[in-house]
């Protein structure tokens, strides 16, 4: 039986999905979307092999150093990342692009089948899980050699973590998320443990990692691999247990993850020379993490920090670059997230401020800002406030001199809002 939608753009589909489940954003669990993915995926694998991330930052920089070493050595390999920034498509990513609309609303329109039973009854999807198929289906399609998949909350019970991965990554653990994962930091970290299987390599990221990410790793019998005790990387020397060693790049996205990286590149089934790690590394790139860029002729620097531990690494960054100006800051951020701390951490790497209010349920005033900014020591002259992060931007813009920088930071809606009217 059909149940075909009179459907053909990919909008028409998203704004569709979009009001599909009353809880759209979270609601956590692996039955709904395993009930579907047997339907639409016939227990057969998305690629060759999976590698899994998942960490409360360095997650998405993960990504890119994996995909763009994946396609240094030649291996055919897609991406599953969230959220976008301008477009759905840019979640799912074959050999490094977007997947087009043609290839989206087939992909809708199969997973949308498959979510019906015998009786014609359909199962009920939130808008992660469909994002989860969708890219399992084209994946699966592709027929490629590695398939690079990144948690979007926790781990055990996010929708991605109902493939079974051949590696895993934990990056870090820190407090995010608090709604949903609660402030407890071995409790957390047990959570995003949980894409780790049995059997299969199980790496620990960071090197202050919580001892409940490895503890779980033990318990299920994963082969344990720890930051600092089973590999290292010291200047630019990387080695493991296993004797293997190597000379690592400089490289142009944070660094945190590079040693849990190659650790995982080394895991896999594939033989990837050295040579092709280390160019990989040097050639990786990625939306929003430090990315840099002009406009009107001012230098521009987009960064998606916003929890405490993002927003040190963003400082750590600031304060190792020269700046002959003035460091100006644009930032919104959500409610929900531990703004103080953030402020807190980067109160003193900005010589003015333009604070934006965010929209939506989640949003957080800009007054609210202020107010925490003033809290810091920050006197009012150094800070100005806005409706939207695009009035933020511009008036940054308009302050900036030819010497100055602006920074963009606080959420992924506060980036893709500012690239957005910047690719215009």
């Amino acid at each position: 039986m059909s149940y075909k939608l009179a459907f053909n753009q990919a909008s028409e589909w998203l704004a569709w999905l979009e009001q599909q489940h009353p809880s759209h954003e979270i609601d956590m669990g692996l039955a709904r979307i395993g009930v579907v993915a047997k339907r639409l995926l016939a227990d057969a694998p998305i690629a060759k092999q999976v590698i899994t991330i998942a960490g409360t930052n360095g997650k998405g920089s993960s990504v890119a150093f994996l995909a763009s070493i994946m396609g240094q050595a030649g291996l055919s390999y897609a991406t599953l990342t969230s959220p976008h920034f301008v477009r759905f498509n840019e979640r799912i990513q074959l050999h490094g692009k977007p997947v087009s609309d043609t290839a989206l609303c087939g992909s809708f329109e199969r997973v949308n089948q498959a979510r019906y039973d015998a009786q014609g009854v359909a199962t009920v999807l939130t808008y992660f899980e469909f994002n989860a198929l969708l890219a399992f289906d084209l994946m699966q399609r592709a027929n490629l050699d590695v398939a690079i998949l990144e948690i979007g909350l926790g781990g055990r019970l996010d929708a991605v973590n109902f493939i079974d991965s051949d590696v895993a990554i934990v990056t870090s653990i820190s407090v995010d998320h608090v709604d949903w994962l609660g402030d407890n930091i071995d409790l957390i970290g047990r959570e995003k443990a949980g894409v780790y299987r049995a059997g299969k390599p199980a790496i620990v990221g960071a090197l202050d990692c919580p001892s409940s990410v490895a503890d779980y790793a033990h318990e299920i019998g994963a082969q344990c691999l720890q930051n600092g005790i089973d590999f290292e990387l010291e200047a630019n020397q990387w080695s493991n247990k296993a004797g293997l060693t190597m000379t690592l790049p400089k490289v142009c996205l944070p660094p945190m993850n590079v040693a849990a990286v190659v650790q995982a590149v080394v895991s896999l089934s594939f033989e990837i020379d050295a040579e092709d790690i280390a160019q990989g590394l040097a050639d990786a790139r990625l939306m929003g993490r430090f990315q840099r860029l002009e406009w009107q002729g001012k230098q521009v620097i987009l960064d998606v920090a916003h929890n405490p531990q993002a927003a040190q690494n963003l400082a750590h960054e600031l304060a190792n670059e020269n700046c002959e100006g003035q460091t100006i800051a644009v930032l919104a951020m959500l409610g929900d997230k531990d703004y103080p701390q953030v402020i807190n951490a980067l109160s003193a790497s900005f010589d003015q401020w333009m604070l934006s209010s965010s929209e939506g349920p989640r949003g957080l005033l800009s007054s609210e800002l202020g107010q925490q900014l003033s809290l810091n020591g920050v006197a009012d002259a150094q800070f100005d406030t806005f409706n939207v992060p695009t009035e933020a931007f511009v008036a940054a813009i308009a302050a900036a001199g030819p010497a100055d920088r602006v920074i963009v930071f606080g959420s992924f809606v506060t980036v893709g809002e500012v690239l957005a009217l910047v690719e215009g």
